[in-house]
Formats: C-alpha cells, sequence, structure tokens
C-alpha cells in the first residue's frame, strides 16, 4: 500500500533515504546550537550582572564554545560528536534539574524537545552512513558488472 502523502514527525522522524537522515542529523546540529547561543546569552548577562542566572555564571561560556564545536561536527556528520552531544545534555540537565529543581517547569519542557533533537541527530547521523555505504557497495557491485 502506498502512501499518498508522508506524516512528518518533528520529534521522531522517518528515514527513508539519504536526504532523511541528512534532516533528522541537522536537527541535533540545531539542538547544538540553540544550546550553544542560550548559554553564551545568559553567561554574557551573568557576567555583566555578576549574579549566576539559573546556576548560570561567565564559566558557561566554556560549555556554549563545546556546544558550539559539537553542532560543527554534527553538521559534518560525525557519529561521535551526535552521541558526545546527546550525552553530554542529557547529563547537564541532569545535573542542573538536581542542582536547582526551581527551574523544573519549562526547564523540563525544553529538556524534552531539546533530547529529542539530539536523538534525531544520532538517528539520522547513523543512518546517513550506513545508507552512504550501502550506495558505495551499490555502485561497486554496479562496476564490476
Amino acid at each position: 500500500m502506498v502512501r499518498k502523502y508522508k506524516q512528518d514527525r518533528w520529534y521522531w522522524p522517518e528515514i527513508g533515504n539519504l536526504a532523511d537522515a541528512e534532516q533528522a542529523s541537522n536537527a541535533g546540529c540545531w539542538a547544538a546550537v540553540f544550546c550553544a547561543a542560550v548559554t553564551a546569552i545568559f553567561a554574557a548577562i551573568s557576567m555583566f550582572s555578576g549574579k549566576s542566572i539559573l546556576g548560570i555564571n561567565a564559566m558557561a561560556f566554556g560549555d556554549a564554545a563545546v556546544f558550539a564545536v559539537i553542532a560543527w561536527r554534527i553538521r559534518a556528520r560525525s557519529k561521535s560528536f551526535a552521541v558526545i552531544g546527546l550525552v553530554l545534555f542529557v547529563l547537564e540537565k541532569i545535573y542542573q534539574f538536581a542542582s536547582q529543581p526551581q527551574i523544573l517547569g519549562f526547564g523540563l519542557f525544553m529538556a524534552i524537545i531539546l533530547t529529542l533533537a539530539f536523538a534525531s541527530g544520532v538517528r539520522g547521523t547513523f543512518a546517513y552512513h550506513r545508507m552512504r555505504e550501502a550506495m558505495a557497495l551499490e555502485r561497486a557491485a554496479a562496476q564490476e558488472a
């Protein structure tokens, strides 16, 4: 049975071809960019105000830089950085919610959305490499025949 349309689920996209894999991988990249940008903004506000904001101080610029590198490498389809981004994000959120339970409301909602985006990035990056390898094997088999 052929579907007339493909239902696009932002939270867990179907990956059926290379373009779908790239799009899912890009979700992880954009999640890392968002984390880097928001962290840098809060770190800058904290630095200029002289007060820690939601547990974020000027030292968080290092964290922002790490997420910027993760975004760059996910964009280059690095499987290891996709996994590192997901694991680092989840560990940071666990620590943040344990140390500052007052931000559980909206913070938990955003954490779930970003975790799903990072997970899509991992799925997309691994699918991308699997599909590229299958395409290379098909080309090699076609050239031998």
